[in-house]
């Protein structure tokens, strides 16, 4: 892995252009358990990625494998828990368009993502080129606030998300089986969730959803702290992008 960063802050890396719009700044309705500031006890904006540090970025949620829905049926788990199962034999959206992930800060004070680096950690699979894209533009996240990246910012097409920042498909896609994401700068590894379908859920048109009550860079790398989305989306399928995540029961 630092091998991967240094290679990465030397530029040996190609990047991707990405376009970012800065999240609207509304105050999250998460339950963080930490009380409001005044802002004379907030610290300022960092001026870019280099600045931000483990524990700052945490990564919330996941849609690995839209849908869309075309039927929904209420279904028994082995736990006897009932759930929502979505009928995806003629999906709606295609993953090139409606694959997406959620990023809280978790930090005091507002972070600028600018120089952040999303990539996957080394599979051990023997391939040197990782999937990455670099964050090349400002996109400020306020503390307590949500990030969405996204590879589609048209609402039409990825299932009606709100994508603050959009990368290419393929430079960075999201496996349906087991996978990784993970947060870096050129100095250090900031947060990584390696999911797969063991530990983690796997249905499809719902996302991995970090329970809100487990919100930190050492709690998503659990996955039984993680739990399917139950809320609706606008295209029918289950997530919260940008706001405050389901209750895992």
């Amino acid at each position: 892995m630092l091998l991967f960063l240094s290679m990465l802050a030397c530029g040996e890396k190609s990047t991707t252009d990405t376009s970012a719009v800065e999240p609207s700044g509304e105050p999250s309705t998460e339950e963080t358990g930490t009380e409001e500031t005044d802002t004379q006890d907030t610290q300022e904006t960092t001026d870019d990625a280099e600045s931000i540090r483990v524990g700052d970025l945490v990564i919330t949620e996941i849609m690995k494998n839209p849908c869309g829905v075309t039927g929904m049926s209420t279904e028994v788990n082995g736990n006897g828990d009932e759930y929502l199962k979505i009928d995806c034999t003629d999906p709606q959206i295609a993953d090139e368009a409606g694959e997406w992930f959620e990023v809280y800060n978790a930090g005091a004070g507002d972070l600028n993502l600018n120089g952040l680096m999303v990539h996957e950690i080394d599979d051990g699979n023997g391939d040197t080129e990782e999937e990455m894209f670099l964050v090349t533009q400002d996109v400020v996240v306020a503390a307590g606030d949500f990030v969405v990246f996204g590879v589609s910012a048209d609402t039409s097409l990825n299932g009606g998300v709100d994508v603050d920042v959009v990368y290419d498909h393929g430079s960075f896609s999201l496996k349906n089986g087991a996978d990784s994401i993970a947060l870096s700068n050129s100095m250090e590894l900031l947060d990584v969730v390696s999911f797969n379908d063991d530990e983690y859920p796997d249905l499809k048109g719902h996302t991995l959803s970090l329970n809100p009550t487990t919100i930190s860079a050492s709690d998503n790398d659990t996955g039984s702290n993680w739990c399917a989305a139950s809320s609706a989306m606008s295209s029918g399928d289950l997530g919260t992008p940008g706001a405050a995540n389901d209750a895992c029961e």
